[in-house]
């Protein structure tokens, strides 16, 4: 009898050191360990720097669209003033071959009217009339009386050799001209001259206006 209770005591006794044993380790356990860190718990993150003020006495620009200085384009050089060409630089011729301007019919002699190829009412021509003008030839000249005082005069030319003929003789009287369309000409502010080429034929004209 006492050998068989002897064995459950002794067991009895071994069961209940490890208990004790266990509970004794569980807090070393949980216990952190220098240099671990305990995952457990949530980590917080560092506050973040303060935004710094701006030094004292600075300035907000003004205008914030305006473009920094590296960008910005030149200043414009001031271009010299051009010379108005609308008028031509000289003075306007006062006559035609010695006939002024505004010259009544009736008071001209040695004038007829033209009647060939067809008749043109108030148109005249001389006889005599010199068929060069500068260096070039022509070949008709027409004077235009259209309420019996002159008004203008009209000449006609063959080839483009003497239309240059003609052009640097009035350049040489009057100044440079213009270029207008297929024409060249002289403008003042009552009187006008105009030289084109039509083909081989070319017209130079000179007109008063009103």
């Amino acid at each position: 009898m006492r050998c068989a209770l002897a064995v459950p005591a002794a067991t009895a006794c071994l069961v209940l050191f490890l208990a004790a044993t266990c509970l004794a380790g569980e807090p070393a356990a949980a216990a952190t360990q220098p240099g671990q860190t305990d995952l457990s718990l949530p980590v917080l993150p560092e506050p973040a720097s303060a935004i710094p003020e701006p030094p004292a006495g600075a300035q907000p620009p003004l205008n914030i669209d305006t473009p920094p200085a590296f960008i910005k384009r030149p200043a414009a050089r001031p271009r010299p003033a051009r010379p108005d060409l609308t008028f031509a630089q000289k003075s306007a011729p006062a006559d035609f071959r010695g006939l002024p301007w505004g010259a009544e019919l009736s008071r001209q002699a040695g004038l007829l009217p033209v009647t060939k190829p067809v008749t043109l009412a108030g148109t005249y021509f001389r006889p005599d009339e010199l068929l060069r003008l500068g260096q070039a030839e022509i070949r008709s000249v027409a004077y235009y009386f259209p309420k019996g005082k002159l008004t203008g005069v009209g000449i006609v030319f063959v080839g483009q050799e003497n239309f240059f003929l003609i052009k640097d003789h009035l350049i040489d009287l009057y100044g440079p001209g213009r270029q207008m369309g297929d024409r060249y000409g002289w403008t003042w502010s009552n009187f006008f001259i105009d030289l084109r080429m039509r083909e081989a034929l070319g017209e130079l004209r000179y007109q008063t206006q009103p």
